[in-house]
Formats: C-alpha cells, sequence, structure tokens
C-alpha cells in the first residue's frame, strides 16, 4: 500500500503540461508504470491523480452499486465524467486534459502555478490560490476538524487527550 506524502510546487505550461516532482516519482516507482488516473475530486475544487492500481481498486468499489438504481447510476455517472488514463512523458511531464484543469481553476498559459500534494495512496493537484484558500487558510477549524473526526473513529465519550 503506498504512502505518498509531501507538497510540491508545480507550473502547467501552455499545452496543459504539468513536470511531474522526481521526489513524488520515486515514490511511485513500484506503481509508476501501470499509469495514472486523474479526475475530478468530489469535495473540493481539485484534482486528485490516483496509480492505477489505487483507481483499480475505487472502480471495485464502484462496481458494487446497482446498474438498476437510478441515484447509483447518477453517482457512478458524475463520478466518471472526466476520468482520464495519463502518463508521464520521457521528460517526466503529465499532460493533464484541458476540462480538467479549467474544473481546478487553472488556465494554460496563464497563471498556472499548482500544489501537487500526497494524500495516502493517491495525489491531489490544486490551483496554489485554491490550495492556499481551501487548506493552508483553515488552521482554526483543523484543530475542530481534528477533535470531531476523532470522536466520529473512537466514538463520543472518549476523552481528547
Amino acid at each position: 500500500m503506498l504512502n505518498l506524502l509531501g507538497e510540491y510546487g508545480c507550473k502547467v505550461d501552455a499545452k496543459g503540461r504539468m513536470m511531474f516532482p522526481a521526489r513524488l516519482r520515486k515514490q511511485l516507482e513500484p506503481v509508476l508504470h501501470h499509469g495514472l488516473v486523474i479526475n475530478r475530486d468530489i469535495f473540493e475544487p481539485c484534482l486528485v491523480l490516483y496509480p492505477k492500481p489505487e483507481w483499480e481498486r475505487v472502480n471495485k468499489e464502484m462496481s458494487r452499486l446497482s446498474r438498476y438504481n437510478r441515484k447509483h447510476q447518477a453517482f457512478q455517472r458524475k463520478f466518471m465524467k472526466g476520468a482520464t488514463l495519463v502518463e508521464l512523458d520521457s521528460n517526466g511531464r503529465m499532460l493533464i486534459p484541458s476540462l480538467l484543469l479549467k474544473y481546478a481553476g487553472v488556465e494554460p498559459g496563464g497563471k498556472n502555478d499548482m500544489m501537487l500534494t500526497g494524500v495516502l495512496e493517491k495525489m491531489e493537484l490544486w490551483s496554489a490560490e485554491r490550495y492556499e484558500q481551501s487548506v493552508l487558510e483553515d488552521d482554526d477549524d483543523f484543530s475542530n476538524l481534528a477533535e470531531d473526526v476523532r470522536r466520529e473513529i473512537e466514538g463520543p465519550d472518549l476523552p481528547l487527550n
């Protein structure tokens, strides 16, 4: 199981290509030859980058949904919308589909700063501006979030220290 770590500042060129960080490539060595799948995140205005073996685990979960249930089908359709298999070229660059860049708030040839972060078995790709707003500026809420998550996992009666 992967445990991808780190935050990496990246740039997207006018053609929508991003140089993939060497340190993250090293972490992905065991699975990178399978390729990567990029898609929209469900909850945040960012992209999610899955190593292909992890994407296959996600697909296995999706296959448990019923094709005869309208709500299940709507979720599958929305979740799969934009999912794209990507590979690194010989220079270590990844081509990001333009519709996904637009969703993430990045315009090729414009302000192209992005943040690529390792999050356990996947990676998140944010516009630098949105990353700053959504992730880094919420420090006050982080302590409350940590307490809430711990209570959900360990039970409401457990002390927090």
